[in-house]
């Protein structure tokens, strides 16, 4: 898969992806309580790589080298974000948003060091969640700064649960650095 089938492939992610958590009324109760979903994103990845994207299902594998997701030359880890940003109908707990970044960061770093794998297309994706009002500015002008990515290796799509709360899922390539 070179990188533009790669990139495609992400965006064909985060498109389905946001269709399917704006219609689940599950989803919408992980996040009101600020629960993470990270089996149930896994098993949804690997349903739309099945489904829509590749041609050989023995091509996807689970759990390799540490990474969430291996499919031909490429690697996708996954990770969800609870926030502790304020809202309606958003149940009040202190989440350490701090430490979630911090692990983004250390999943990228295992992300880079693949290439001794032959994998070469890498790439981050992470739902953060809950954003109410403006917190998705405040979210990426505080945190996602800390990345050390490239500004145009960052795809985003928002989505509103059914009962309105709003949050992203964020794809960010990883390169070599």
């Amino acid at each position: 898969m070179d990188e533009n089938q790669f990139k495609q492939a992400l965006e064909t992610i985060l498109d389905d992806l946001k269709t399917k958590l704006e219609n689940s009324k599950g989803i919408d109760v992980f996040v009101k309580n600020r629960a993470k979903f990270e089996g149930w994103l896994k098993v949804e990845i690997v349903n739309i790589l099945c489904n829509r994207i590749l041609d050989k299902t023995d091509k996807i594998i689970p759990e390799k080298y540490r990474i969430d997701v291996v499919f031909d030359d490429s690697a996708l880890e996954l990770k969800t974000v609870n926030t502790n940003y304020r809202g309606e109908d958003i149940e009040n707990k202190n989440r350490p948003i701090t430490l979630n970044v911090e692990q983004l960061e250390k999943d990228i770093d295992k992300l880079r060091k693949l290439h001794k794998k032959g994998i070469k297309n890498k790439a981050i994706l992470f739902v953060v969640f809950p954003l109410p009002g403006n917190k998705a500015e405040k979210f990426e002008a505080e945190h996602l700064s800390k990345l050390r990515v490239e500004k145009q290796d960052i795809m985003y799509r928002q989505f509103k649960t059914i009962n309105g709360i709003t949050n992203r899922i964020y794809s960010v390539i990883v390169r070599e650095q």
